[in-house]
């Protein structure tokens, strides 16, 4: 008997192992027991038989030994016992796609119906005890020990059980579910790299205790698998990486794509074929099941719609650590190294490769459709495509007909609906282009493309991350890491993942040759908060790169590209993506020079917006909105309009145009790329994909931290809307960028605000000075640039000083009083700005702060006479620059002079202002989890369940709710000096250790308020920016400005390094900044007060090297106000002072002395006066203007262009009209036949009714 059984086992064993006799085998009829030992198996037929992906191949597979039990009375209930000991495997990459073997199919019996042998085999458990895999490629080998795997038969909960509880069947369908788990102890993978990369450091990772949760969906008939699902879901997983190691990673990866790419496309399409064979009748009878069946509800619950795989990662915590070399940065803090770590939380990854583009989502497990704006855009965009090549393959009009054909039917819904079956109205209306004729008789041309496009699949990848927080770089001399990037809980509900990302891959089933879109990325990302740290952003900048360089070289090397989806114009993978930050907020904090006695004194500034938005796809031409080429045309227009004339200040020699060429291009729609006329999958991919649009709606910037204002945000600037675009190159070596901000750009600053500005401006300028500096250090460092151009329409800068009528509890006048735009109270979600007026108020104030040498002799003031913090601005001193402006007033008319005494009370005194506190926050519980993966989601809720409250001093403020005069109530008294300046035209170019900053503008103007409560000032503050409306430019008047009425140009050179006596160089290289500006043409009115106010308020708290600078001063006119009361009642009443400069040029050197004095006289021309450059002259004004000439004439031809467009549509609708009304009136002639034949035979009738009658 034993005999019999041995020799069967031998026979069909004999097919998979070889060389395996009956000595190796020993087994136990009656217990059902046996072991098998030092089996060596058939690499080639197991290679085929287990489907291993075409990119693999299986050389050697052996066991040294397999032990077995089998319970011969409980083979229904109780699983068969498989035990391998040791089991060893060798794998191969292949460089082309493997070719599956024809005598593989015949070694397995024919499936037949499911009986009941197929229920005990599908219900054996196995348990290894230790699995090695070898792993071989031309690049790299690597080495994965697993331990104590076991792979066993669950319940559908999870749970272990009986045998028939471990599967569904659903009679009415013909299908079967079976539930597996697959569990392994421990992993070690181990990777090294070789060739080229062979003295980079080995990989290594460790995996703790990992279940796969497996459902199978089979067909009873033939026992075929129709359908899986594969969840993984390890232990939280902790890796440390170095720089070499994470180059390794890269270089392993390259290695692999390029044959894991070839072989995934080539298998997904055609088991998707496969897929698309089954039977209809079945597919229709999977919704026939009674809602009272509890078995068909069961397996409707678990049943496998599409096959699926899933990554569910609870906590995964990456360090980041550098190496010597070039990847770690020359900053002192920075030069013995320093980590990064990551940590994210509830990570789910989900594969759905054989998805049908027209069906819906709802069925994937935790996909929320409804929240997702990235099915809208998806539908539209397949509703796009196929209109689009609807119109290119089959443009012939159509014959109007009553009915449409049964093919339209069947693919109207899928063609137009795209993955909804309940759109939208917005899905609705963009989606009934592609299918507005569909009531019409289609040609057989159209008939097969909708046949064709009814067959389109996709392979969507989707990221989900409920939570993840990237620390500050950490370091010996650093405390505990503080959080860099995290996720804001208390403004995000209650189930919303911080981070979702979609990849969507197209492809038709089987091997055709057929337009497809274009892949698709999608992200979004929930409320974070950005904290803008020194240390952090420099270490990046160094690692960052350095990998980045590695990776490109990893891949150049092995020949493989990034991606093979279609090159753009700029050679780059072709892809439309799509990425949305919801209120996201960056946040820069005081250093320790923050003092908290100063009750104005910031601690944060926070830049926010509702919403930023990055794409490279154009918005439709017919919505008025930024995005569109037209918007793009009328932002380089305003450049072009607002643009300096060339040869004049502030423009000089070397300067960069910040207008592309790709720019005009594309605004002209003259950048497609050339896909010929043959089908092709790219066929349509003509759009440019390398031109960037940013989208910031709306931008505004608050002061958060002040005790005055009750530690609640206090607005800097108004929100505005900003629009950009970008460009570059093919290595993304040189970077333009053109932008322009929308409406009027506000902004307030106080004295302690400007300090705080200050201060935050020099620890920025550090940090990008250490950026370059490391940058440069990289091998191709000498070809970058950055040129970017910014147009803003008006800027508006309130300065808030000390009120010089202390007893005055408001403004009578309030209608005087400017109002002033920017506050967080309005959410107007088209503003902007940018913080350039920002940089040069600082930059002013530096520049006015750096006094003469005499200053360092200036003493403070005893500290008995210092006068008490103020609610409003305090100072406790006089700096010379106050005490020089003083003089020269006194200078002009002494009995105007202002009493000191009465000077400091006046600016002291102020009435208290309350302080209120926010003693609750209230956070939102999240929602239910998903039933699906509910141990996944239980630990998701956990980790997120419980939320730290956010501090007071750190809440978040939007311009709706927290604006500091709805939570804050401030009765001092303040005056404000408000600064406007329109057309202002911006352009900052860095290049070879070189940086340029050009600013042009007209119409400067200022506007006073002597008193006037802090909070009536903000609601006035926050009015302006809604009242403000701007001017109707022609943008076809392409007519340059004349010379502005304020210029300046601010330039930064690095100097060459010095070495120390060692001869080493180490540190920033030395720099020389010089600071010119013209101004011109102006007439500024002042109050006295203000005046000296200003003289105070630019007061800078720390001594700072002078910056050398250069103004010009042509045809101004000052206009003094006197308005302090006069000393004595006798004296006459005050005068005002008007100050007339026609020309006057304002010097300062390096060491901090002044120089006033007529401008310069120009050089003297060196050669003497030549008619060629007369004659060159002439032809560049030539050029000009015929330049100019062609511009007009190209816009007009644009606008003749898109007029035409508008009457083809408007004619081929005309055409459709005339043809239905002529098959109108060709119906109506028919029924008009028709009731003459029938009034006929009435006649007849009625005719026979009275012969008859007369009978």
């Amino acid at each position: 008997m034993v005999t019999i059984i041995k020799n069967q086992l031998l026979k069909h064993l004999s097919r998979f192992t070889k060389n395996l006799s009956p000595e190796q085998i020993s087994l136990s009829a009656l217990r059902g027991s046996g072991e098998l030992q030092d089996l060596t198996l058939d690499e080639d037929l197991l290679t085929d038989l287990l489907e291993l992906p075409g990119w693999l191949r299986l050389t050697s597979a052996s066991c040294n030994k397999a032990t077995f039990r089998i319970q011969w009375t409980k083979l229904k209930t109780v699983p068969i016992v498989l035990k391998l000991d040791e089991v060893r495997i060798a794998l191969e990459v292949c460089t082309e796609p493997r070719v599956m073997n024809p005598g593989a199919a015949g070694a397995m019996p024919a499936a037949g119906k499911y009986s009941y042998i197929h229920k005990v085999i599908d219900g054996i458990s196995v348990v290894v005890n230790q699995v090695q895999i070898d792993f071989a490629c031309d690049a790299f080998t690597s080495n994965v020990q697993i331990s104590r795997v076991t792979v066993e038969s669950r319940t559908p909960e999870g749970r272990r059980g009986d045998l028939r509880l471990t599967r569904i069947k659903n009679p009415d369908t013909g299908q079967l579910l079976i539930f597996k788990e697959l569990e392994w102890q421990s992993a070690r993978i181990e990777a090294k790299p070789h060739g080229a990369a062979a003295n980079l450091p080995p990989l290594r990772l460790l995996l703790g205790n990992t279940h796969c949760r497996i459902v199978i969906k089979k067909r009873l008939a033939d026992c075929a698998v129709i359908g899986s699902r594969l969840a993984i879901r390890p232990e939280p997983v902790a890796w440390a990486l170095t720089d070499g190691q994470l180059r390794a990673m890269l270089a392993c990866a390259a290695a692999l794509a390029e044959p894991v790419k070839r072989a995934t496309a080539a298998a997904t399409r055609a088991k998707a074929a496969r897929k698309v064979e089954e039977p209809l009748e079945q597919i229709h009878s999977r919704s026939s099941s009674t809602e009272h069946d509890i078995l068909a509800r069961m397996f409707a619950k678990h049943d496998v719609r599409e096959t699926s795989y899933h990554l569910l990662a609870p906590r995964i915590d990456l360090h980041l650590c550098d190496d010597p070399g070039l990847g770690r940065s020359e900053h002192p803090s920075l030069s013995n190294g320093g980590a990064l770590q990551v940590t994210l939380v509830s990570m789910q990854a989900d594969l759905f490769p054989y998805h049908r583009a027209s069906n819906d989502r709802r069925h994937w497990r935790g996909y929320r459709e409804a929240a997702t704006p990235h099915t809208q855009w998806l539908s539209q965009a397949l509703s796009s495509f196929c209109g689009s090549l609807l119109e290119l393959l089959d443009p012939r009009p159509l014959t109007p007909s009553n009915k449409p054909s049964q093919v339209e039917k069947k693919t109207e819904e899928p063609v137009s609906n795209g993955f909804s079956h309940k759109p939208t109205p917005a899905q609705t209306s963009a989606s009934t282009a592609p299918s507005a004729n569909t009531t019409s008789q289609a040609s057989p041309t159209r008939t097969r493309i909708l046949q064709q496009l009814g067959k389109l699949m996709t392979t969507c990848l989707v990221l989900r991350i409920d939570d993840f927080t990237v620390y500050k770089v950490s370091t010996k001399s650093r405390e505990a890491p503080r959080p860099l990037v995290c996720a804001e809980k208390s403004t995000m509900p209650g189930d919303a993942g911080l981070l979702h990302a979609e990849l969507t891959h197209f492809y038709y089933p089987g091997d055709v040759n057929f337009p497809v879109p274009a892949p698709k990325l999608y992200v979004q990302l929930s409320p974070v908060r950005v904290l803008v740290d020194a240390a952090s952003a420099v270490w990046l900048g160094a690692f960052l790169p350095h990998v980045a360089r590695a990776a490109s070289a990893a891949a150049t090397a092995v020949g493989a590209p990034i991606d093979a989806a279609g090159p753009t114009a700029s050679g780059t993978a072709y892809y439309d993506v799509r990425a949305e930050a919801i209120m996201p907020r960056i946040v820069l904090e005081a250093g320790p020079e923050h003092i908290p006695q100063q009750r104005d004194r910031p601690k944060e500034l926070h830049i926010c917006t509702a919403r930023a938005m990055l794409t490279n796809v154009r918005e439709s031409p017919r919505t008025n909105t930024a995005g569109t080429r037209a918007d793009l045309a009328s932002i380089l227009a305003a450049l072009r309009r607002l643009a300096p004339p060339r040869g004049q200040f502030p423009c000089s020699e070397g300067d960069l145009d910040p207008i592309h060429e790709q720019f005009v291009l594309h605004a002209e729609n003259l950048d497609d790329i050339d896909r010929g006329t043959a089908i092709s999958p790219e066929l349509l991919w003509r759009e440019n994909r390398s031109i960037w649009c940013l989208r910031v709606e709306p931008l505004w910037a608050d002061l958060c931290g002040a005790r005055a204002t009750g530690y609640k945000p206090a607005p800097l600037l108004d929100a505005c809307p900003l629009t950009a675009w970008l460009c570059f190159n093919e290595d993304f070596s040189r970077i333009w960028a053109v932008a322009r901000t929308t409406g009027l750009a506000g902004l307030q600053l106080n004295h302690y605000q400007m300090l705080f500005l200050l201060r935050q401006l020099e620890r920025v300028s550090e940090m990008t000075a250490w950026l370059a500096h490391d940058a440069a250090r990289q091998p191709d460092a000498s070809a970058g640039s950055i040129v970017v151009g910014v147009v803003v329409p008006a800027v508006e800068l309130t300065l808030v000083l000390p009120s010089n009528c202390p007893g005055q509890e408001s403004s009578r006048d309030l209608d005087s009083v400017p109002l002033d735009s920017s506050s967080l109270q309005d959410m107007k979600m088209g503003s902007e700005a940018t913080m350039a007026p920002s940089t040069l108020v600082g930059d002013s104030g530096i520049i006015s702060s750096t006094q003469p040498v005499e200053i360092c002799s200036a003493q403070p003031l005893p500290a008995e006479e210092m006068p008490p913090p103020s609610p409003g601005l305090s100072f406790g001193g006089f700096s010379s620059m106050r005490r020089g402006l003083t003089s020269l007033v006194t200078s002009i008319d002494s009995a105007w002079t202002r009493d000191d005494a009465r000077s400091d009370a006046a600016s002291t005194a102020s009435s208290d202002s309350e302080r209120y506190v926010v003693v609750g926050l209230a956070c939102e519980s999240p929602l239910d989890a998903d039933q699906a993966f509910r141990e996944f989601e239980h630990g998701r809720m956990s980790t997120t369940g419980v939320e730290v409250a956010a501090e007071v001093l750190e809440r978040s403020s939007s311009p709706s709710d927290h604006s500091v005069t709805s939570s804050c109530r401030r009765r001092d008294v303040i005056s404000t000096c408000t600064w406007r300046l329109h057309d202002i035209h911006a352009v900052h170019q860095s290049c070879a250790g070189a940086a340029r900053l050009r600013l042009a503008a007209d119409d400067l103007r200022t506007d006073e308020c002597a008193a006037i409560p802090w909070d009536e000032f903000q609601n006035k503050f926050s009015m302006r920016a809604r009242a403000w409306t701007e001017p109707a430019v022609d943008e076809c008047d392409l007519k340059p400005r004349d010379t502005p009425k304020v210029a300046a140009r601010m330039t930064r050179t690095e100097l060459p390094r010095v070495p120390d006596e060692n001869g080493v160089t180490s540190g920033l290289a030395p720099c020389e900044e010089l600071l010119e500006a013209r101004v011109r043409e102006l007439s500024i009115a002042l109050n006295m007060s203000t005046a000296l106010a200003l003289a105070e308020f630019i007061e800078d708290e720390v001594l700072v090297p002078p910056m050398p600078l250069e103004v010009l001063i042509e045809n101004v006119k000052l206009h003094l106000i006197e308005d302090r009361p006069t000393r004595s009642i006798s004296s006459p009443p005050p005068q005002p002072l008007d100050v007339l400069l026609s020309a006057l040029r304002l010097a300062r050197d390096r060491r901090g002395g002044l120089r006033l004095g007529p401008p310069a006289p120009g050089p003297a021309p060196s050669t003497p006066h030549r008619p060629e450059l007369e004659e060159a002259r002439g032809k560049i004004d030539s050029l000009s203007r015929e330049n100019e000439e062609l511009r007009k004439r190209l816009m007009t031809l644009a606008r003749i262009a898109e007029d035409n467009r508008d009457l083809r549509a408007k004619a081929e609708e005309m055409s459709v009209l005339r043809q239905c009304v002529h098959t109108a009136q060709q119906e109506v002639s028919s029924l008009l036949a028709d009731k003459q034949e029938l009034l006929e035979a009435v006649r007849v009738l009625q005719e026979q009714l009275g012969v008859r009658g007369k009978r």
